[in-house]
């Protein structure tokens, strides 16, 4: 089976201040979930969404309680795309939930719906940094998981389509930590030792970037973690900690 998709994001951005939000961004996961779930807003269940993606991928070990978040976390999704149709915030929250939970399952039916949603984005918001990110980390992902030629044939991921979108999202948000992390370890998951000093320098970039919440500091730590096996001319190293610090990697290695 198809394992894919991970789509190493979380939507970013400017939000809506409501407690689930502020919740989120002071790293109260939990409480940004509940929050969430309680409020009327798109906002209030974007919120739960990524808060329960949090958790499911970067603390949860057990593969049938990140499942169970990661379903819990579609739903909530959903309901932000109910309650906010033309939102391409929840869009792209859909479509990160879903190609986490579509990684875990290996669902290629999880893996084209993802890309669905993260491309009307893109057909309406054509400068959208972070949908360019999220399908440069859905073709990457996804040729680093299967290989090429089925990658290619099962559902039209490209190598040369992960760094075309992901360099677009550089260009168009060069303060981002998030975007030039998830580059460099899709280019570590790609062909380590080929992309090695490239990957080393999205790291170093995104070091010098400040980030806007306790996610981003999150996704910042473990960037650092890689860029020092990389300063340490340790690419083996550099791979194994890229692969075990992205979303459900934790889950991978055991």
């Amino acid at each position: 089976m198809i394992r894919t998709l991970a789509l190493a994001l979380l939507v970013g951005g400017p939000v809506l201040a409501t407690p689930a939000a502020d919740a989120f961004a002071a790293g109260r996961f939990p409480d940004a979930v509940a929050l969430g779930r309680a409020g009327a807003t798109a906002e209030d269940r974007i919120a739960a969404a990524r808060a329960a993606s949090v958790i499911a991928t970067y603390e949860t070990r057990d593969r049938a309680e990140a499942r169970r978040l990661l379903e819990a976390a579609v739903a909530d999704a959903d309901a932000a795309v109910r309650l906010a149709p033309g939102s391409s915030r929840a869009l792209l929250e859909r479509a990160i939930v879903t190609g986490y939970l579509g990684k875990l399952k290996g669902s290629a039916g999880n893996a084209r719906a993802s890309r669905r949603d993260v491309e009307t984005v893109l057909a309406r918001e054509p400068d959208n940094a972070l949908a360019h990110a999220v399908l440069g980390g859905w073709h990457g992902e996804t040729v680093a998981t299967v290989g090429p030629l089925v990658a290619r044939t099962a559902v039209g991921a490209r190598k040369e389509e992960s760094l075309r979108h992901f360099e677009r999202a550089l260009a168009l948000d060069g303060a981002s930590v998030l975007y030039p992390v998830f580059y460099a370890f899709t280019l570590l998951a790609l062909d380590p030792r080929a992309n090695a000093q490239k990957a080393e320098a999205l790291l170093a970039r995104a070091d010098r970037n400040r980030p806007a919440d306790a996610y981003e500091r999150l996704v910042q730590a473990n960037g650092r973690q890689v860029l020092a096996a990389l300063r340490a001319q340790d690419v083996a190293r550099a791979a194994t900690l890229a692969r075990r610090l992205s979303p459900l990697g934790q889950i991978a290695a055991g």
